[in-house]
């Protein structure tokens, strides 16, 4: 017998439904009109940019307990915690750059006492940094239980799927890409998909590119810059599995477009950070071709990065 609950199973027990003729917050209009919603960000570029910096000043001081910190941390998404290296990936047959070299770090509820503990007599540098991501994903929660209550009018005990008995459960995403010398075949930076959370909020990134298509693969690209003190907010699949495909709030086809501005010659260190909120008790049964639809029918490819 598993330990979560199915997404019916969330629903009979959290009493969850969507009410049609609710009174709408903006942000939820924001979310039926464009799948996407901008929303009030407390932290500045500055917190984000010395998370990113502290990041690299590990990778250059003590870049073996950066890697100690690696774990998986969640089965039921694969979710990966700490510190995880990409190199680039060219296509063989097509020359195309297909993934950006990069690092990131994931952030969850349930390193923060690991960490210290683990790191208690580490370098200055390394206690830094994490305590900085845990402060940050900390303020990222808040952020996201605001987003809830603004939809508790027409999805009433949503806080009770999110956030039971004030628990939480995300993966807060630090992405820190590798500068480079652009040149022609070059692909997107994330390729397009869905996410697998319940609740994504957009918090920050460094450099333009992020789109988001409100009627799926299909649908037309609008991209959506970072302004301070600003981030987006969107869903996920998770959410879908659990209120059903009829709900009027609908997970976003999104990714990130390669903008090189003409006449440069060397794109510098990029950074992103996400933070993807789920139902800690309920596990979605989200599949791969969920995600990306496009794999049905067609050979595998790699997960979305």
């Amino acid at each position: 017998m598993s330990e979560f609950l199915s997404p019916s199973q969330a629903r009979d027990v959290y009493g969850l439904e969507s009410r049609y003729f609710a009174p709408r917050s903006e942000i939820e209009q924001a979310l039926m009109r464009a799948g996407i919603a901008a929303i009030e960000m407390p932290l500045s570029s500055d917190d984000f940019q010395q998370l990113s910096n502290g990041m690299a000043v590990c990778l250059d001081e003590c870049p073996d307990l950066l890697a100690q910190t690696f774990h998986k941390a969640d089965s039921r998404y694969g979710g990966e915690a700490g510190f995880v290296r990409k190199e680039r990936k060219v296509n063989a047959d097509s020359g195309l750059q297909t993934a950006d070299p990069k690092s990131y770090f994931h952030f969850t509820e349930s390193t923060q006492g690991r960490w210290r503990e683990q790191f208690a007599q580490g370098p200055k540098v390394m206690r830094d940094f994490l305590e900085s991501g845990f402060e940050i994903q900390d303020a990222l929660i808040g952020v996201a239980k605001t987003v809830v209550r603004d939809l508790e009018s027409s999805h009433p005990n949503m806080g009770q799927l999110y956030f039971p008995d004030d628990d939480s459960f995300s993966f807060l995403r630090l992405l820190r890409y590798d500068g480079y010398e652009p040149y022609v075949s070059m692909g997107e930076v994330a390729k397009p998909h869905y996410d697998i959370s319940g609740i994504t909020i957009q918090a920050y990134a460094d450099a333009p590119g992020f789109w988001a298509a409100q009627d799926g693969v299909q649908g037309e690209r609008r991209h959506y810059d970072t302004n301070e003190h600003e981030a987006y907010t969107f869903l996920g699949k998770g959410h879908e599995k659990v209120y059903g495909a009829a709900d009027n709030l609908q997970p976003l086809w999104h990714g990130v477009d390669r903008i090189i501005p003409a006449g440069v010659t060397y794109v510098p260190e990029r950074t992103a950070v996400i933070l993807f909120v789920d139902a800690p008790n309920v596990d979605y049964h989200v599949k791969q071709t969920d995600t990306l639809p496009h794999l049905l029918g067609s050979h595998a490819l790699a997960f979305a990065n």
